[in-house]
């Protein structure tokens, strides 16, 4: 008997006014590069998980439930371009040091239940095109956009005829950073 998967991987995903300056920031790509994302599926992967039994995915909730992580703020201050998987992304200079903790608190329970996870350094980034077959010249820059990191989510991903789909499953608030103002800090 097959056991029953689900294609999952922690993500940032952002909230409706996140998402509304993340659409202004992709309609900065010029038209005809490549293909756009859809602008419902924008995130910024944390760690892929790949076909997930639902036993691993039982044990990866309980392990993420245990994390402890502050929030903090993540600032998208440019373009990139892999020529690889021809993506073009935005990014940022400067990955602040608790998104990395987290990262590596995610991948040490990915492994823990038996999930490989990617080795590479961890490089945030929110692709915008896909299928751009050539590094595009001369990318105009764009103000930098502060997204307050308060939440990492489980998501899956679901390949339908219409193309692919990203459902959240599950989210987890991260603590309060210790530098918070009353006031909080929004997407500029």
């Amino acid at each position: 008997m097959a056991v029953e998967r689900q294609r999952l991987f922690f993500a940032l995903w952002p909230a409706p006014a996140q998402r509304a300056a993340l659409s202004h920031l992709a309609g900065r790509v010029p038209a005809g590069l490549g293909r756009p994302v859809s602008l419902d599926t924008l995130h910024i992967t944390l760690v892929f998980l790949g076909a997930v039994s639902t036993e691993q995915r039982q044990a990866l909730e309980a392990a993420a439930e245990r994390i402890n992580a502050p929030s903090c703020l993540l600032t998208l201050d440019r373009f990139g371009y892999w020529r690889k998987p021809q993506v073009l992304w935005a990014g940022c200079a400067s990955t602040p040091p608790p998104l990395l903790h987290l990262v590596a608190q995610l991948q040490r329970a990915a492994s823990v239940c038996g999930l490989r996870v990617d080795t590479r350094p961890y490089q945030p980034h929110l692709t915008l095109c896909r299928k751009v077959r050539r590094p595009p010249p001369g990318l105009p820059g764009f103000e930098p956009l502060s997204w307050p990191v308060a939440a990492f989510s489980l998501v899956e991903s679901q390949t339908r005829p219409g193309g692919v789909t990203y459902t959240q499953r599950r989210v987890w608030v991260l603590a309060p950073r210790a530098d918070s103002t009353s006031g909080g800090d929004s997407v500029e």
